[in-house]
């Protein structure tokens, strides 16, 4: 039986904000807060893709239809002799037979960006009231770059991703009758 292939591109999956293939100019001066924000939603966005992924791997698996032989019967006669007959085979679905979709959660996000660190006041041009805010720049580390100066520069991006119980619900539950007769 061949399986309905799985359809990308539903509403869960976004597109990239940035295309990696569009050039874009380099952004000197960031709002703290707004680089703290933007890695939440990176980290908020690849956790949904996870969990769609394994979600369409548990659909996968229901619709993957394969034939067992439920049970092997052994009968030993009188003298000894032994008989093996098998039950009729059946048609269930991987995720009957009990192979599960594995599930993972980011258990830790860093990123380390080399950056100068200024407290930057503004003006609310209605109310005329100053704020206070903090913004992190790369411009000294951009320029350092141009100019071949030494400096110590380091980027570093890290997720660990660790696999988690699947959802409770996702199993379906078991039971053994008997039948008498």
């Amino acid at each position: 039986m061949a399986v309905p292939p799985i359809k990308r591109g539903v509403p869960g999956f976004r597109a990239p904000l940035v295309s990696p293939a569009q050039p874009l100019p380099e952004v000197a001066n960031v709002s703290f807060g707004d680089l703290v924000r933007m890695l939440a939603e990176g980290i908020a966005d690849a956790q949904l893709a996870l969990d769609r992924s394994s979600a369409e791997m548990a659909l996968e698996l229901a619709q993957s239809q394969v034939e067992i032989v439920p049970a092997i019967i052994e009968t030993v006669d009188a003298d000894g002799n032994i008989k093996f007959s098998r039950a009729e085979t059946q048609t269930v679905s991987l995720l009957e037979i009990g192979i599960m979709p594995t599930f993972y959660q980011f258990r830790e996000a860093t990123v380390e960006v080399s950056m100068d660190v200024h407290i930057v006041e503004s003006e609310n041009e209605q109310t005329k009231q100053k704020r206070l805010g903090l913004f992190a720049s790369t411009r000294e580390v951009q320029l350092d770059r141009r100019f071949n100066r030494e400096t110590r520069v380091a980027s570093r991006l890290t997720a660990v991703l660790v696999p988690v119980p699947s959802p409770i619900r996702i199993e379906p539950e078991r039971r053994t009758t008997r039948e008498d007769g």
